[in-house]
């Protein structure tokens, strides 16, 4: 596989004509490089990517925690990574994978409902006609590109603050249980589902308080109304 580099000069100054041009001095990586390269691009989904890359953030980034942060805050800076780490892992690739079966169900050529109608590339009906193969092909990716998309607006609009920042912090929880407080798994799950579970209860109680406040309120604004509206017999006099 060859790669160009425009970090020595005399590849800087050189002009080349489109992507015909030639660069005088290429570099070259070993042939495995490209065909790596090649088949993660081809058969590496985009939730394998992020199990990926979450995985090797909850094996690493601890550590560096540990080795760099202050001192006092180590073990808490640690623990916060792993927490961040383990709930972007969980909901990344279940979202991801969740919006690449959507889109891969309800978009394709021979696929009639609304998704469709608005999403599917009129291009690719000329390309079926030219090459099905290549029509198939390219629709898959046109997919998972899709899917990638409406996972990553998903994600920006409400999973980010909705679900993986209270996970990050159940996690957080739990792991500082079994770290600083030393309890068992099962122990410091158990107690963090009941503070979860009383906060979830607090949330609700709060909302019904205010609905029924508003309620109240409403009520005392009608009956005013009421009262001060004429009655029919005084309007006959």
């Amino acid at each position: 596989m060859k790669v160009s580099s425009s970090y020595e000069r005399k590849d800087g100054i050189s002009s080349y004509l489109s992507f015909k041009g030639i660069p005088a001095n290429p570099k070259y990586l070993p042939n495995a490089v490209g065909k790596i390269g090649k088949l993660v691009g081809e058969y590496v989904s985009t939730p394998e990517q992020k199990l990926f890359l979450a995985t090797t953030a909850l094996m690493f980034q601890p550590l560096i925690d540990l080795k760099f942060a202050d001192e006092e805050k180590r073990t808490d800076s640690a623990i916060k990574s792993a927490a961040k780490s383990m709930a972007g892992g969980f909901t990344g690739v279940a979202i991801r994978a969740f919006f690449l079966k959507l889109t891969e169900h309800f978009i394709g050529f021979d696929k009639h409902n609304k998704l469709n109608l608005h999403f599917f590339p009129d291009e690719a009906i000329k390309l079926k006609e030219a090459s099905n193969a290549m029509a198939n092909v390219r629709m898959k990716q046109y997919c998972q590109t899709l899917g990638t998309l409406f996972a990553v607006l998903f994600m920006i609009l409400f999973s980010n603050s909705k679900v993986d920042v209270p996970l990050t912090s159940d996690l957080q929880d739990i792991i500082s249980g079994v770290v600083k407080d030393k309890k068992s798994w099962t122990k410091s799950i158990v107690d963090t589902c009941k503070n979860r579970g009383k906060k979830i209860s607090n949330w609700f109680n709060k909302k019904k308080d205010f609905i029924l406040k508003v309620k109240d309120k409403a009520k005392k604004v009608i009956v005013a109304l009421q009262e001060d509206s004429p009655k029919p017999e005084e309007n006959k006099k």
